[in-house]
């Protein structure tokens, strides 16, 4: 993703600003910029072809060797095409690759432990069986109760730790459609710098200042790989092996003006005068063949275009880089959900579980002991069920499953049994479908999020046996 190698460049200091100005047209898609560019080349010399090339791909500079290659003909066109969309999923590849195996450590920490905990609650637990049929205790068993304790709490400790990367991961996961929204800023940089962690740990200390802002307008997975594009880049520019040497700040600020500043700043290598001019440009690269696509910041500089934002840097060689993103910010607040868990009514719930995995059904069952709890493993069988007859008080299902889907099952309720349609309680490993995310956004249904808390579960079975 970083698209200037650590060290390139000479040995002098310089500082440079390169922005995307709200003014700015949007750059034409590659087709749209291949026409125009085609039919710019008709009638043109080399050297003007060139240039008129250049304005049509919307380029503020280009590799001439490169624009040469292109041609004017549509053949060479649809390559530019072809390779363009090559090279950005390669861009994507090739992050995702840098991320995986910090992701992967961060991931195996807690789950070793979690692991060795459950192992250990397996072994102490058939003890606790024996001690209750009749065996005598033992001294080794004196401080049993203790030992269960910290195991459960240590294993519970490291599941919650996997599920935050989780749930970090999640929030650039996403399809092609882009939803223009009002999104917070310190959710997600703080998701960003958690899944960077394990580049920047190595390389420098962390310095957070992260002002209330207000919110901005824009899609927040697509904020989400600016920043993380921004925060990688820093960290590489780093050298490794001297964290205590170095600094990765991050900062946000509201500017006079109104408009929102989010600072990114190392200090590492810096970027030499001849390259800066050259930053954004789209497969511009100092870095080694295969480890640079040359597309991470040329990313970066569509996303805030597209906003109508702007991106400055500033860099001295040798002493770091500082990336400032300006957005301004949105015209409504961002919509923050008021809680809706209450104390447990008393009753019992008729509750009905459908999940296509067996061990969701059995810990629901057992977690939700208290209440009548019927499980089926696909939406086919509790649409034979509810078509039956029998009645629910609340219905948990899972949004995504083979055959029948949660959304399927809610649309054939709302036609037959409006009144169990709108018992239905979603539960989700993620809606990383365009279609999951459109039906959580049109029907505003509950849904809860996996893997979800006990007590908001059990919360919410009682609120709908409050209201049945």
């Amino acid at each position: 993703m970083a698209e200037v190698a650590a060290g390139a460049g000479s040995n002098d200091s310089c500082t440079g600003h390169a922005r995307v100005n709200p003014p700015t047209p949007p750059r034409p898609t590659g087709a749209e910029a291949c026409e125009a560019a085609a039919s710019a080349c008709i009638p043109c010399g080399p050297v003007a072809c060139e240039e008129r090339l250049r304005v049509a791909l919307g380029l503020p500079t280009a590799d001439a060797a490169t624009i040469a290659t292109l041609g004017s003909t549509s053949e060479g066109c649809a390559a530019v095409e072809r390779a363009i969309a090559h090279r950005a999923l390669s861009d994507r590849l090739s992050s995702a690759s840098a991320l995986a195996a910090g992701i992967a450590h961060e991931l195996n920490n807690p789950l070793a432990y979690v692991s060795a905990n459950l192992s250990f609650l397996a072994e102490r637990t058939t003890r606790v069986v024996e001690i209750l049929s009749g065996a005598a205790p033992t001294p080794d068993d004196a401080d049993l109760a203790v030992q269960l304790h910290e195991a459960m709490r240590e294993a519970r400790s490291g599941a919650e730790r996997m599920r935050t990367v989780v749930r970090d991961l999640k929030t650039f996961a996403r399809g092609d459609d882009e939803r223009r929204v009002p999104v917070d800023l310190r959710p997600v940089l703080d998701s960003c710098v958690n899944v960077a962690w394990s580049e920047i740990s190595r390389r420098a200390r962390l310095a957070r200042d992260l002002e209330a802002v207000a919110p901005v307008l824009g899609d927040e997975a697509r904020l989400s790989h600016l920043f993380l594009n921004l925060l990688l880049n820093a960290a590489q520019a780093i050298p490794e092996g001297r964290p205590d040497d170095h600094e990765l700040g991050i900062a946000t600020r509201t500017l006079p003006d109104g408009r929102i500043s989010v600072v990114i700043r190392d200090t590492g290598a810096g970027i030499a005068p001849e390259h800066l001019p050259r930053i954004f440009d789209p497969f511009f690269t100092t870095k080694a063949p295969g480890v640079g696509t040359g597309l991470g910041l040329s990313i970066c500089h569509a996303v805030v275009a597209a906003i109508g934002g702007e991106i400055q840097v500033e860099s001295a060689v040798g002493r770091g880089s500082t990336f400032r993103v300006l957005l301004a910010p949105a015209d409504r607040p961002v919509e923050i959900a008021e809680p809706r868990t209450r104390p447990p009514e008393p009753g019992r719930a008729r509750v009905l579980v459908v999940d296509d995995e067996p061990l969701v059904g059995t810990v629901l069952r057992r977690t939700l002991g208290d209440h009548d709890v019927t499980v089926v493993e696909s939406a086919r069988a509790a649409l034979d069920r509810l078509s039956a007859g029998e009645r629910y008080d609340v219905i948990l299902s899972d949004l995504l499953m083979p055959g029948m889907s949660g959304m399927d099952l809610f649309h054939e309720l709302s036609g037959r049994d409006p009144s169990h349609a709108r018992r239905m309680v979603f539960l989700t490993g993620g809606a990383f479908t365009a279609a999951a995310r459109e039906f959580l956004d049109r029907e505003r249904v509950e849904c809860l999020e996996k893997p979800f808390e006990l007590e908001v579960l059990r919360a919410i079975v009682a609120r709908h046996l409050a209201v049945s």
